[in-house]
């Protein structure tokens, strides 16, 4: 399924990119790029997914982006940031200050509210972030959360849940939000909708959202469709459909 929704007008505006990007694992005897020479754009007001097989390199390439690796050779740059040049604290800032992160799990406090998880990050890092009231109310409604702000992870449905760790990586209005796997664990309705809300979210914002899965309905909802194999991007579509995109995976599995 895709879906269709007026253009952003920040869509061109580069958030994060990367330069002949590799990342070697294991001994110089037996050495393995698990991201080899990947130069590729992510855009602000888009959401763009990586798809790929167990072992294509997908979820390393989300890790060097937000900094939570290192790489052998070549540069990740986001919001303007030479991450090379920085040191753990000021990555870990950068983290906290201009990234969001979805994680299939939820990795919602089970002790605090929807409400005080969404808000939790704002107390974390080495600074508070600003507290937007309106921005916050405007993602509560938009995610339909106004109901239940007040009960606890164990009181939500996994759908619910997700929707508050949407939030949560929304609130502090990020440059980039990181989607790993953000419907692995939520019914096929449920993700779906999941999925239509971060997509409307994203469009028209500044914010861009890269999302990891190897679902193809998932990745149908993205904007642009980035394929990888063997570490390498080995395709690239605009809003494909989900037959297609599984398709596409299909050849490039078949050709490894």
């Amino acid at each position: 399924m895709t879906t269709s929704s007026p253009a952003s007008p920040f869509a061109g505006a580069v958030v994060a990119r990367t330069r002949a990007l590799r990342r070697e694992f294991g001994t110089d005897g037996a050495r393995v790029a698990a991201v080899d020479g990947v130069t590729v754009a992510f855009e602000r007001g888009r959401l763009t997914a990586i798809v790929g097989p167990s072992g294509s390199g997908k979820s390393t390439l989300m890790h060097l982006l937000a900094g939570l690796d290192h790489p052998t050779s070549g540069d990740v740059e986001l919001d303007g940031h030479a991450l090379g040049e920085l040191d753990e604290r000021a990555l870990a800032a950068l983290r906290h200050e201009r990234m969001g992160f979805v994680f299939q799990s939820f990795n919602l406090m089970p002790a605090l509210t929807a409400l005080q998880n969404i808000r939790l990050p704002e107390q974390l890092g080495a600074r508070p972030r600003p507290h937007d009231r309106e921005w916050e109310a405007s993602l509560i409604d938009r995610l339909g959360l106004a109901g239940m702000l007040g009960r606890r992870p164990a009181e939500l449905s996994g759908g619910q849940q997700q929707r508050v760790a949407i939030a949560r990586a929304l609130a502090h209005r990020p440059a980039v939000v990181f989607a790993d796997e953000p419907t692995g664990n939520l019914d096929i309705t449920t993700g779906r909708d999941v999925l239509q809300l971060l997509a409307e979210l994203v469009r028209g914002s500044d914010c861009g959202v890269v999302m990891v899965t190897h679902d193809p309905t998932a990745a149908s909802y993205a904007d642009r469709v980035l394929s990888m194999r063997d570490g390498r991007v080995v395709r690239e579509s605009e809003r494909s459909s989900a037959a297609d995109i599984a398709a596409a995976m299909l050849e490039d599995a078949v050709a490894r």
